[in-house]
């Protein structure tokens, strides 16, 4: 069906009494025609630093949202849209809605023109951008997005890919001459001392400003009706076409209705493969770039599940948070109700967390709880921000599904490869399903491409070659600071290979990372590049230190200054103030590129820097990271010590952070051992308390130390104590009667320095599962895959080497 995009007549005598000029209508006019004849997003940039823009922004959009509506049933008809998509949905996205705030204003002035033309069959949704969890998993037709003051880079990732094909986005921004050298409310977040708001950078905006210039679907005018930049062509004509049909297959298991719902041959697929779960059990993994329809599709295919199994079906949905499956819950009612279901949903702050129908139910818990609960499904969406050992308690589960995003928001990349799947491999076989054809838009969105582009979200690092590899193998390679300014103001490609390392490594990546190391003044670069000038090894680094005494003071009572993480938890946790005073370097990040790793470069980027620092007359360097085995190892394998360990699991990745510190100065020498070993002290306590549940695997290493020296911490036995060890190894007594006395020994053994007992991996685990965490045996047994007997007679083996190494000293 061909459409003739024009305002009608009362909108353009509407616009001519607001003195909106014929051209700025037609160019709306035209980027309408092109979003509806491509199925593609186009954007429009009103610059200004009044009202006017918002009231422009309301006319437009007012308009084209009596457009949109007179095709509604034309695109409903083209598979564009759901059927209950039946209203225009507009969404208005902006940072402060309370009164008397210029965002409010903004909004009403906004609203003033956009109540007058949109009509009745039109809902708007205003939000702001701390809000914006409300609108995950939405789709909009209009977005105005308001960044006059303040936001981010993920405000910018998540709002703008709400926004479906034909649809349009109004961006309200400050005169681009302006906007590049002022400060927003993000950028006052990155203040920290002994830094000034002068001392924060503006390389963001000014690439942002400059990706919106760059693209040639992004229409750019001004609050007066100037048009900074126009379509070559106008256009008013639009043939929207339907959506490119899907072939449902001729034999289901599934209800019919259910393959109707798919709008892409990727769709099909995932329902296809839950289909091989019903009979077979097993583990699937389902990929795909942002906007695929990925948790649609596994939402949808649960229903189908549950109901070939035909009894009762539990499912356990879990995520890094409860905003990642609002898509999946959403589209499991929609399929419910599809089949004549009446689904119950509980809901909790706006977020659905439990939906059941008869026999089925589908329930939220943290990636922590969920394998506990017993379940005939359970779902993992956005797997690769979860905890790699988190994953792994899922993948004996007889049917288990892993589904991830790729590139977007939530990507994680190759990481999710590289740290689980390969591992998973090992332990058991599975399905690969990888969705490329988007759903909320069609394929080569120009407004999908500009976001991935000014974000770098698809960034990837640089191809390495055999003469690379042997580069690397001789350790051919110089540590280097970049020019940020250069890479940011002329978009190097080796921006790009930086960020990419990152993304294709093992780190959840957000927008805002990007716009920190671009802005914030404490945040710096360092590669390490190969003999012909490749990256291999990504680092960011935050000066931290150098703390006025004022500011010490107020850290002892509470205050915890911005950016300082390493020197307030010195303060706090160990209450060493002297500490403030001195300057560090803590490492952010630090990622070899994914196809070198495990061959020394991330260890020679360290020696380097160290070798840096020192010369720079630093007193230390550190890092904060999610504890797990193979991070704890490289770093005391690199000579840092543990100094702390988060009482509890961040609540997305499912980790506890650990923070590790290496003395550079003698002053931070003194300072740090004496950290170290309160920390050791600590952490024999923790295990049996808040850290029960840490893996055994991981504390370890958390005791080991780079000092040598045995901690000066007094252990005691009691002469009755003695007698009753000696009966316990002499095979008199069971273990369960002498734990008061074990105890002590177990912990003499991981305070001692290195001229300590050699002990093997299993037995130090036994020793601190059972011993330090209390585990029964039966769980301790499972730890090591033995039975109870045999578990029970090893770890009475362990102690009474240690006891008759210990005797003498006590």
């Amino acid at each position: 069906m061909t459409v003739k995009v024009r305002f009608d007549k009362e909108v353009r005598d509407y616009a001519k009494g607001e003195k909106v000029k014929d051209d700025v209508l037609r160019l709306t006019e035209t980027a309408l025609a092109q979003a509806l004849e491509k199925f593609h997003r186009r954007m429009i940039v009103i610059e200004g630093d009044t009202l006017k823009k918002a009231e422009l922004a309301g006319i437009l959009a007012g308009a084209s949202a009596r457009v949109l509506d007179s095709v509604l049933e034309e695109l409903i008809k083209k598979r564009l849209r759901d059927e209950s998509e039946n209203t225009i949905e507009v969404l208005y996205a902006t940072d402060a809605l309370g009164e008397d705030t210029f965002g409010r204003k903004r909004y009403e002035a906004f609203r003033k023109h956009f109540d007058v033309l949109a009509g009745g069959n039109t809902e708007i949704k205003a939000v702001t951008f701390k809000h914006t969890r409300d609108i995950l998993g939405r789709t909009y037709d209009l977005l105005v997005l308001d960044m006059s003051y303040d936001y981010s880079p993920n405000d910018l990732g998540r709002i703008i890919e709400t926004v479906r094909g034909g649809g349009l986005i109004f961006i309200l921004a400050h005169p681009f001459k302006k906007w590049k050298d002022m400060w927003t409310g993000f950028h006052k977040s990155l203040v920290t001392p002994p830094y000034t708001i002068d001392d924060v950078k503006k390389r963001f905006n000014r690439r942002l400003i400059r990706k919106l210039t760059e693209y040639g679907e992004i229409y750019i005018i001004t609050e007066n009706g100037k048009l900074r930049k126009k379509p070559k062509r106008n256009k008013t004509q639009a043939k929207i076409k339907g959506r490119k049909g899907v072939e449902i297959p001729d034999e289901t298991l599934f209800p019919r209705e259910l393959y109707e719902m798919a709008l892409t041959e990727g769709q099909v697929e995932v329902l296809k493969a839950f289909e091989g779960l019903v009979e077979n059990e097993g583990m699937l993994v389902v990929t795909a770039d942002r906007g695929r329809g990925k948790s649609v599709s596994v939402g949808i295919a649960s229903i189908g599940l549950a109901l070939a199994l035909g009894k009762r079906t539990r499912i356990v949905v879990t995520a890094p948070e409860p905003e990642n499956v609002q898509s999946l819950f959403r589209f499991a009612r929609r399929a419910l109700e599809k089949l004549g279901f009446k689904p119950y949903v509980v809901e909790e702050k706006g977020l659905i967390k439990e939906l059941y129908a008869r026999k089925i139910g589908l329930r939220y818990y943290p990636p922590a709880e969920g394998y506990r609960k017993s379940a005939d499904l359970y779902i993992l969406d956005e797997a690769a921000g979860i905890h790699v050992p988190i994953l792994h308690k899922y993948l004996d589960k007889p049917r288990v599904v892993y589904s991830s995003t790729i590139h977007g928001y939530e990507g994680a990349g190759r990481g999710f490869s590289v740290k689980f799947l390969k591992k998973a491999k090992e332990k058991r076989q599975f399905r690969e399903l990888h969705m490329d054809e988007p759903i909320r838009y069609a394929d080569h969105d120009p407004i999908e491409k500009w976001l991935f582009d000014v974000l770098l979200l698809d960034a990837e690092p640089v191809e390495l070659t055999e003469e690379d590899y042997e580069f690397i193998k001789n350790k051919e390679v110089y540590f280097e600071e970049p020019d940020l300014d250069d890479w940011f103001e002329h978009d190097r490609e080796d921006l790009r290979n930086f960020v990419g390392i990152y993304i294709l490594a093992h780190y959840r990546n957000r927008p805002s990372d990007v716009a920190l190391l671009a802005d914030a003044p404490h945040h710096e670069a360092r590669v390490l590049r190969l003999k012909n000038g490749k990256i291999v090894t990504a680092v960011q680094i935050a000066k931290e230190g150098n703390i006025p005494k004022k500011v010490i003071e107020k850290m002892a009572k509470g205050y915890k200054p911005r950016g300082n993480i390493i020197p307030d938890m010195m303060v706090k946790h160990h209450t060493l103030k002297e500490f403030a005073k001195l300057k560090g370097y803590r490492i952010v990040r630090i990622a070899t590129h994914p196809d070198a790793m495990d061959m020394g470069l991330g260890s020679k980027a360290l020696e380097l820097l160290e070798k840096e620092a020192k010369e720079k007359g630093l007193d230390w360097i550190g890092s904060g990271f999610g504890a797990s085995e193979e991070l704890a190892r490289f770093w005391v394998k690199n000579g840092f010590a543990v100094v702390h360990l988060s009482p509890a699991r961040n609540p997305v990745s499912g980790e506890f952070t650990a923070i590790v510190l290496k003395p550079i100065s003698e002053r931070a020498k003194k300072l740090i051992k004496i950290a170290s070993d309160e920390f050791r002290v600590r952490l024999t306590e923790w295990l049996g308390d808040t850290h029960r549940e840490l893996e055994p695997e991981i504390a370890r290493w958390l005791f080991e130390t780079p000092f040598g020296e045995a901690v000066d911490y007094p252990i005691h036995l009691t002469e009755i104590q003695k007698k009753r060890l000696d009966a316990f190894t002499g095979k008199v007594l069971t273990y369960d009667t002498v734990v008061d006395a074990v105890k002590p020994i177990v912990k003499l053994y991981f305070l001692d320095g290195w001229m300590k007992p050699y002990l093997d991996e299993r037995q130090i685990r036994l020793l601190i599962y059972r011993v330090l965490q209390a585990h029964s045996w039966e769980e301790t047994a499972k730890l090591i895959d033995r039975t109870e007997t045999f578990t029970m007679i090893e770890v009475r083996d362990i102690i009474r080497g240690l006891w008759y190494y210990y005797k003498r000293l006590l």
